[in-house]
């Protein structure tokens, strides 16, 4: 389990926007995530903490206001060059 926090973006399939999360008492199979922004969410949706190196397929847990706990169901190694990253070299 990892203590500390971890930044992170949620997103969802059909949406159109990113949104910023704070992870908690992660581990490999599931966390405890924050988010100010989150209105309506699916019971399906991403999270990636390392700018799309890799992105973990959620499922909603548990929610609370702005806090929710998710089940990673999968995780995906994006193959190929990090958008934005000039030190990936693909």
């Amino acid at each position: 389990m990892i203590e500390r926090s971890m930044d992170g973006l949620l997103f969802f399939r059909g949406g159109r926007k990113l949104y910023a999360c704070v992870a908690y008492n992660v581990t490999q199979t599931s966390a405890q995530v924050h988010s100010d922004e989150l209105g309506l969410l699916p019971i399906d949706f991403y999270i990636t903490f390392d700018k799309f190196r890799t992105i973990a397929r959620c499922r909603l847990v548990w929610r609370y206001q702005n806090r929710i706990g998710v089940a990673f169901e999968k995780w995906v190694v994006v193959r190929g060059k990090v958008a934005g990253s000039d030190s990936d070299p693909g």
